[in-house]
């Protein structure tokens, strides 16, 4: 089927709002997971839109209000494929595409310097990159 909106698209949005100021190691890692979430239908339709905006998943699609994530999604929409940001998140997608696996198979991810997730108790810590640490079911 052709997207009117390709997947790398949604996928380059979305590792933009996660990972942006994060080193590109960090980036591959959080398309690794999108990808891997989007071929497993892990929380997910099957679709790369259908991962990353299934609900309360990837935080940057998550904010309802005029926060600074509400703004960073608009400015996601006005993507630049000249922005050399755009161009790493972009490279990290066609890397992950590949089957990279820089996160070490996993399905979730957390900067635990902000938050501490629940769900993190149940789950195998996979990789540490940058400020984000990885995980994988089961423990």
């Amino acid at each position: 089927m052709s997207r009117l909106v390709p997947d790398w698209v949604w996928a380059v949005m979305t590792i933009m709002q996660e990972a942006a100021n994060q080193p590109f190691s960090t980036k591959l890692a959080v398309a690794e997971v999108i990808f891997r979430r989007t071929k497993k239908k892990y929380m997910s339709d099957g679709s790369v839109a259908g991962t990353v905006l299934w609900p309360l998943q990837f935080s940057g699609w998550n904010a309802i209000d005029d926060t600074p994530k509400y703004r960073e999604r608009i400015e996601c929409a006005k993507i630049n494929a000249d922005d050399p940001v755009v161009k790493d998140c972009l490279r990290a997608w066609y890397e992950a595409e590949r089957g990279s696996d820089k996160s070490c198979g996993a399905t979730h991810y957390a900067n635990l310097s902000i938050c501490n997730p629940s769900w993190a108790a149940d789950m195998e810590v996979s990789a540490v990159i940058g400020h984000h640490t990885f995980f994988k079911e089961g423990k």
